[in-house]
């Protein structure tokens, strides 16, 4: 009994050295630095007294272990920003599909990492935004937080960033932050709209750290594109949803640049999961005048995911 015991003991020390020399290859790879080797020691004696060394892995078998390693680190990134296990990135999908690997394969390469993620911190957060971008790349696949059908509708609870006012340059760096330091779920945003450019780059950025975004009072012109960024999009019964034309760049001025800064709108949303519909009737209503959707439009037209009676 006790000595099955010891070699129970043994194997999980194995498993786990293992799974760490994984992690550590991965956390390599993705800061690009080279892995450090050593020779393989000598497995026996050769006719002439030369070593026999175990077999080399080809480069087949290497790629396909990178493979399984990023594939993993960048679903544990996924689960760890949306703090629910049914998360996982859509590069991660199309990588399964792709490439023939198993969910069984990606399950236990998940398990091995999660034995020694404890206490990595911030190194292995970025080690899986890198491999989520390396499977991107890989698979032609645009990475971000995917989530079943139905889910991520429950984040209503927790902490929240409340910011109101115009979107201005500089602003997602500010909120960027805030949100981190803060470790919310969520960001609560109230505006009558601003910069186009940073609006976008600010529901970027709060799509890729799956996080959600709620409107309790007003939201209009470029804030929608803010809205738009979120995994999950609450509105409360008061709230307010607006579209117009945007005040487009100076270097606009002609039909056809007119016609491509339209299209970039519709290409957005439709990148976010809303209609993008919403960017042609946006481009109907003159700058001086709103069109407010009604709490159906929002939620048909994806804006919203959800009404909720407070936040």
């Amino acid at each position: 009994m006790r000595l099955a015991a010891r070699i129970g003991r043994r194997r999980g020390r194995a498993a786990a050295r293992l799974a760490r020399g994984m992690l550590l290859f991965a956390l390599a790879l993705a800061s690009g630095c080279a892995v450090p080797t050593r020779p393989p020691a000598p497995s026996q004696q050769g006719g002439r007294g030369l070593p026999v060394l175990p077999p080399v892995p080809t480069q087949r078998e290497l790629d396909r272990d990178t493979l399984l390693t990023a594939m993993a680190a960048c679903h544990l990134l996924r689960v760890s920003q949306a703090r629910d296990a049914s998360a996982t990135d859509t590069a991660v999908l199309a990588a399964l599909r792709q490439f023939g690997v198993t969910a069984e394969e990606l399950a236990d390469r998940v398990t091995a990492l999660v034995s020694v993620a404890g206490g990595q911190g911030r190194a292995l957060a970025t080690a899986g935004e890198q491999a989520c971008e390396r499977l991107a790349a890989d698979t032609g696949v645009q990475s971000r937080l995917a989530l079943p059908q139905g889910r991520g509708e429950a984040q209503v609870s927790g902490t929240w960033v409340r910011y109101e006012g115009e979107i201005t340059l500089g602003l997602t760096a500010e909120l960027a932050a805030h949100l981190s330091k803060e470790r919310a779920v969520g960001l609560i945003i109230n505006s009558p709209g601003g910069n186009v450019y940073e609006a976008r780059k600010l529901g970027r950025y709060l799509r890729a750290k799956g996080l959600s975004v709620a409107v309790d009072r007003v939201c209009a012109s470029a804030c929608i594109d803010v809205l738009a960024g979120g995994v999950a999009r609450y509105i409360t019964p008061g709230a307010r949803i607006g579209i117009h034309q945007s005040s487009a760049p100076g270097n606009v001025g002609s039909h056809s640049t007119g016609q491509s800064y339209v299209a970039g709108s519709a290409l957005y949303l439709r990148e976010m999961g809303v209609d993008p519909e919403v960017a042609l009737a946006a481009a109907s209503v003159p700058p001086n005048r709103m069109y407010w959707f009604s709490t159906s439009e929002a939620i048909k037209t994806g804006l919203a995911t959800r009404l909720i009676r407070g936040i």
